[in-house]
């Protein structure tokens, strides 16, 4: 089979079996291996399993094989065979300090939105799937130790970083980029669909605005590293934020952004920092001979 010579609206099919396979074969692997290690279901370490395993086959099993079948190289269609230029890294892992702030603050304006009352339903039914994200996640992050720390950044840092940006990053938005025959609009739309897939609505703005600096940091660098780096960093940051402030006995949930006079200063100064290292990092990758 080769992509070459189909249309786009056929390789996309092709894509979305992939996923939907990867989907139905991952799951139910993540659940067989779950139940054959007798873990408590809900546990800590089921939770490890259940989401390493299926993210490994809904994004990453799909974005190599769509790779292999396009240019019957596993890693080409998603240029995660170049490295990543160092000089844009260094931009990246400072940008990874002030980016934390501004997506904490355009969350909590997120979910500040409320629906009309003929859609109250939906309404409900979005904020259930938040708190059970949350709950999730605070079953991960729960009385963490360092080891447990690390053990957290593998899994809900480095894993959807590399996971997650193969299949957006790597295949969705080279694919629209040819399609669509405009790297903004691919971006856009990636990013859209990247925010979406998450299911947690009362963060889709930030996530949105996270995908499209990811998706530029791509098209800048020519190569998917840079991406996962930043996605890397960005989760990771978090997890050590968290972290932190458990051990100082600070439950992050329970704080109103709002109700600190500092919050909104800090963020307009860190988005401030953002512009100008986005900026610079633009006009480095055109000095290296990318953007």
């Amino acid at each position: 089979m080769n992509f070459t010579d189909k249309s786009y609206w056929l390789q996309l099919a092709y894509l979305l079996l992939f996923i939907a396979g990867g989907v139905i074969i991952f799951s139910s692997l993540s659940l067989l291996v779950g139940q054959l290690s007798e873990l408590s279901i809900g546990s800590r370490w089921y939770l490890y399993v259940i989401q390493s395993i299926s993210s490994f086959g809904i994004f990453f099993a799909p974005a190599v094989f769509f790779s292999y079948f396009a240019t019957k190289k596993w890693f080409s269609y998603s240029a995660a065979d170049k490295i990543a230029p160092p000089p844009l890294v260094g931009y990246v892992l400072i940008l990874s300090l002030f980016i934390l702030p501004v997506i904490a603050g355009l969350g909590h304006l997120n979910e500040q939105i409320t629906l009309p009352e003929s859609m109250q339903q939906i309404e409900t039914w979005m904020r259930n799937m938040e708190e059970a994200s949350k709950a999730a996640i605070q079953m991960l992050t729960a009385h963490s130790t360092i080891p447990i720390l690390l053990l957290n950044i593998v899994v809900m840092a480095l894993f959807p970083a590399i996971f997650e940006e193969f299949l957006f990053r790597g295949t969705l938005q080279p694919f629209f980029t040819k399609w669509f025959a405009n790297k903004h609009v691919a971006i856009i739309v990636t990013a859209f669909i990247f925010s979406a897939i998450h299911f947690q609505f009362y963060g889709f703005i930030p996530r949105f605005l996270l995908g499209i600096y990811l998706g530029y940091l791509f098209v800048w660098s020519q190569s998917l590293w840079l991406p996962i780096i930043a996605h890397l960093m960005h989760n990771a940051v978090s997890l050590i934020f968290d972290y932190g402030a458990q051990r100082r006995g600070i439950d992050l949930e329970a704080i109103d952004p709002s109700q600190i006079p500092e919050f909104y200063p800090v963020v307009l100064f860190c988005a401030f920092c953002v512009g100008v290292g986005v900026y610079r990092l633009w006009r480095k990758a055109g000095e290296v001979g990318l953007s």
